[in-house]
């Protein structure tokens, strides 16, 4: 009985331990306090996962920012669930600003007026089919009013679930 219940309890901990790496709750960080980012939806079709988040400037000044997605040494990082990694640096990762026409694999200058909210996306390709969440999230997002260089990498977020079709 003593070996039936140390296994049953065995069982129940690796099936708790298993739920809780999974359900991890999304988490982001930036290193200033006036930029708020907030994730809208992170998408797959196929083999590219797009991931579009929101950014609003809270402070009271219009700033630019500058998104990179691969320029001058700095790319965006992106690890999934299975521990592949992908980096802006191969072409990998592409970003597009307020619904602007394409995708751009460098950088994107946009000013991000106070108060308002700008729709910012990230495209990732080559995504394992069977991945179902970005596990971490290392955007190169700078802006110099606001005294943050591009190698701060000042936006991280973990644990982004993918919605598969």
């Amino acid at each position: 009985m003593k070996k039936f219940l140390f296994i049953m309890m065995a069982i129940f901990a690796f099936g708790l331990q298993n739920a809780s790496a999974q359900d991890a709750p999304l988490k982001i960080i930036t290193n200033h306090p006036d930029f708020d980012v907030k994730v809208k939806r992170c998408a797959a079709s196929g083999k590219s996962v797009i991931i579009d988040m929101v950014f609003t400037n809270k402070s009271d000044k219009d700033v630019m920012i500058d998104v990179i997605a691969n320029a001058n040494g700095y790319w965006t990082v992106v690890y999934d669930d299975e521990g592949n990694k992908y980096e802006g640096i191969k072409g990998a990762i592409t970003t597009k600003v307020a619904n602007s026409g394409s995708y751009a694999g460098k950088v994107t200058d946009y000013r991000l007026i106070s108060g308002i909210p700008v729709k910012v996306s990230f495209c990732i390709n080559n995504v394992s089919t069977t991945a179902e969440n970005i596990a971490y999230f290392e955007g190169v997002v700078f802006c110099k009013e606001w005294g943050i260089p591009a190698k701060d990498k000042w936006l991280i977020i973990r644990n982004i679930p993918i919605t598969r079709n």
